[in-house]
């Protein structure tokens, strides 16, 4: 399977490695033509969790062939959605895109572009840590499902192929029929781990290690679980403050994605993840108070960060 990563960030790297080693012939498609020239001439130092080696990807800048593409694996932060999709317009490409993203509103960010695309969506609890822009760990083995968004849009066998693909590639994956309860499920889990490892400083495991920071988590969950719960969404799992929980045992030595976002002084997702939770909150009458918190301090971490840097 001949395989377009869009974003060359800690989860694009850590996919393009382990979908390289199953016999994918995988493209990374980065924005920066610097970063992509450094890739292209030293590799991608590669760390998974029992080796170490560097892989030689090709970088592009740019989607270079997209009719012998196929399939388009989005990586990028929610927000560059939509800059990441208008550029697969341009390039008139066709074939199925699959967004692991963290978030929502991705799927609808595809669709308002490219309203007949064959969007595969889903979820990753892989753990993955960007040591430098060429240097990627495994931090972390999780589980990974996803499914059509619009029914057999792409068909089964394309589907029932890339789960093999995954699943020969050490992710352990699985097809779903009800994607939206993947996403929400998902958020429900970035809810209560991102925005407070970033805020402290800590690895996904401590959040367990600290009672007073587990019971905030305990509650960021609860609340958000009440607005899904309100939108009439099943989520893929029976108890969310225990789900949370699990992934940060699997994920203890990862770093969250918020977190490392936070160290490079990069946007976060916050908009996406807790800020989304206050504002479907907010539209149903359901006040989020600890998420609206969170966000605020996130937002406020950003533009701390943003002002030391300014000359």
């Amino acid at each position: 399977m001949r395989i377009a990563i869009v974003g060359p960030g800690a989860m694009g790297l850590l996919l393009s490695g382990l979908l390289h080693r199953a016999g994918a012939i995988v493209t990374i498609i980065d924005y920066c033509r610097e970063r992509a020239n450094q890739l292209n001439k030293n590799g991608v130092r590669w760390q998974g969790m029992d080796d170490e080696q560097i892989l030689h990807l090709k970088v592009t800048v740019g989607m270079e062939d997209p009719l012998n593409t196929d399939l388009v694996i989005l990586c990028v932060k929610a927000y560059q959605t939509e800059s990441a999709i208008l550029e697969l317009v341009q390039v008139n490409y066709q074939g199925p895109i699959l967004t692991l993203q963290n978030g929502v509103g991705n799927v609808e960010t595809i669709l308002s572009h490219m309203p007949d695309a064959k969007i595969i969506a889903g979820i990753t609890s892989e753990g993955a840590t960007l040591i430098d822009i060429d240097h990627v760990r495994h931090a972390g083995k999780g589980e990974t499902s996803f499914g059509s968004v619009k029914s057999d849009h792409p068909e089964d066998s394309f589907l029932n192929k890339l789960s093999k693909l995954f699943n020969d590639a050490g992710i352990k994956t699985g097809i779903a029929s009800e994607v939206d309860n993947l996403i929400w499920g998902k958020l429900l889990i970035n809810v209560g781990i991102n925005a407070l490892t970033a805020i402290l400083r800590i690895r996904n495991g401590q959040l367990l290690e600290i009672q007073p920071v587990r019971d905030l988590m305990s509650d960021l969950v609860i609340e958000a679980y009440s607005v899904i719960e309100a939108k009439g969404v099943t989520l893929p799992y029976p108890d969310p403050v225990s789900r949370v929980e699990e992934v940060c045992r699997m994920t203890a030595d990862n770093i969250s994605s918020m977190h490392q976002d936070i160290l490079r002084g990069s946007r976060t997702e916050i908009d996406y993840i807790n800020q989304a939770i206050y504002s479907e909150g907010k539209s149903l009458g359901i006040p989020c108070p600890l998420n609206r918190t969170m966000a605020l301090l996130i937002q406020g971490l950003e533009h701390s960060i943003q002002s030391q840097d300014s000359p």
